[in-house]
């Protein structure tokens, strides 16, 4: 008679390290956390208040770190 192989559960799964803080966002994302609209956010930017990192070959891609936000906010709070 062949021998009935019985059911094994699968491991439970191995928890999953938290997600690491975002260290850089979008402008939409900026004008989030910031609380003000993109535009302002891009006046802002224009205006060398706060700084960014451009990608792209002609840098029309924006990356707002977070800590320029920082930078910006310890600014106009004094």
């Amino acid at each position: 008679m062949p021998k009935l192989h019985t059911y094994q559960p699968a491991p439970p799964p191995l928890p999953l390290a938290p997600p690491l803080p975002r260290r850089a966002y979008s402008v939409p994302e900026a004008a989030s956390i910031l609380g003000i609209g993109q535009t302002n956010v891009r006046a802002l930017i224009a205006a060398g208040r706060i700084k960014v990192i451009r990608i792209g070959a002609k840098g029309h891609g924006i990356i707002v770190p977070m800590a320029a936000i920082d930078e910006f906010l310890q600014r106009e709070a004094s």
